[in-house]
C-alpha cells in the first residue's frame, strides 16, 4: 500500500515539476518581451511577473525539496517514453495549447483561432472536412 501512494505521488510531484517549470519559462518570455516595452506600457506586466517568477521559482524549490530527485528522474524518463498515461494526455493538451499560441502567432488572432478549430473538429473529432470548415469558418 505505502509503495503504491509513493508511486502516486511520485507521478504528481513529477507532473507539478514538469508544468511549474514550463509555466516559468513561459512568465520568463513574457518577462523579457516586457523589457523591450516603453517604460509606462512595461510597468504592469513587470510589476505582476517579477513577483510571479519569484513564486514559482519558491514553488519549485519547494517541490523539489519535498521529493526524491531519483525518483523524478525516473519518472520523468517513463513519462517521456510514454508510459505514464497521466503525463501524456497532460502533455498532449499543453502541445494543443502551444500550437494554438503559435497558429495564432504566425496568422493572426481570426485567422489562428478558425484554423485551429478547424484541426481540432477535423484531427480530433474526426468530422469531415465540409462540417469541419463550416464550423470554424
Amino acid at each position: 500500500m505505502s509503495e503504491k501512494v509513493d508511486k502516486v505521488t511520485g507521478n504528481k510531484t513529477t507532473l507539478e515539476l514538469f508544468f511549474i517549470t514550463l509555466l516559468g519559462l513561459a512568465f520568463g518570455c513574457a518577462l523579457i518581451a516586457a523589457l523591450t516595452y516603453d517604460f509606462i506600457s512595461a510597468q504592469a506586466p513587470l510589476v505582476v511577473l517579477a513577483p510571479l517568477l519569484l513564486l514559482v521559482g519558491a514553488q519549485i524549490n519547494r517541490t523539489r525539496k519535498a521529493t526524491n530527485a531519483k525518483t523524478v528522474v525516473a519518472d520523468f524518463s517513463r513519462a517521456v517514453r510514454g508510459k505514464n498515461p497521466k503525463f501524456s494526455k497532460a502533455a498532449g493538451m499543453t502541445g494543443w495549447i502551444v500550437m494554438l499560441m503559435l497558429v495564432i502567432f504566425i496568422a493572426g488572432h481570426y485567422v489562428g483561432i478558425a484554423a485551429f478549430m478547424f484541426i481540432l473538429l477535423y484531427v480530433i473529432s474526426k468530422e469531415g472536412r465540409l462540417l469541419s470548415a463550416l464550423v470554424s469558418a
